[in-house]
């Protein structure tokens, strides 16, 4: 007896998942759900692997699925003058965290020893083209969390250690997108890089942002 083939779920493509987050934001914005109920959905999309579970991110709202490519967030690109180019950090039976607003160098170097490190991207701002990371980890850990607007690429090595993108394919494909080029080595150590969405604080200061400029849900 034979089965019959059944049609595979489509994949998510970048513009597909970036229009719908550009359509939950602007419900956001336009006083139509709750900060909680933000998180929620766009937890939805960025874990969307086709376009069944990418549609239930908007299920309720008066929206049409798969909008129209939008392009990147204004301000994530900036321009080749603002752009340093170079930067270390160093970490040695310590630790240090990067997050929040701050622009990339074309080549971040991050170096730890017996310490750890903790780079966030998520608010950051970009130049143009590829911009390089080079991790070296000796007996440590670090962590490199990149925003799903990015495209990724990896070339890193563990020796009795890790050196772990498993998350990459969550980042964009679009050729006009800035690139984030890492790569390292990692002595009994582990670096793991993943993609993430905005997090529930950056949402809370989205939602302030907005306030700020009148477009906010009012109290």
């Amino acid at each position: 007896m034979t089965t019959p083939n059944r049609p595979l779920p489509s994949l998510v493509s970048d513009a597909q998942r970036d229009a719908v987050t550009q359509a939950l934001s602007a419900h956001f914005a336009n006083d139509r759900m709750s900060i909680e109920e933000l998180d929620a959905r766009m937890a939805m999309v960025f874990e969307a692997t086709n376009i069944a579970e990418l549609d239930r991110a908007l299920e309720g709202l008066e929206v049409a699925p798969r909008a129209e490519p939008v392009p990147l967030p204004v301000g994530l690109i900036v321009s080749d003058e603002l752009v340093p180019l170079r930067s270390a950090c160093m970490a040695f039976m310590g630790g240090f965290e990067t997050k929040g607003s701050w622009v990339l160098p074309r080549q971040l170097w991050i170096f730890t020893a017996m310490g750890g490190a903790s780079i966030d991207l998520r608010e950051a701002r970009f130049g143009a083209g590829v911009s390089e990371i080079n991790i070296g980890c000796a007996l440590g850990g670090v962590e490199l969390i990149v925003p799903p607007g990015v495209r990724l690429e990896v070339l890193g090595s563990g020796i009795l250690g890790g050196f772990d993108a498993g998350s990459r394919d969550k980042s964009t494909t679009d050729p006009s997108a800035p690139v984030i080029r890492v790569s390292g080595l990692a002595i009994l150590g582990g670096v793991d890089i993943q993609v993430k969405g905005p997090s529930k604080k950056m949402l809370q200061r989205f939602e302030e942002a907005l306030r700020r400029v009148g477009i906010g849900r009012s109290s």
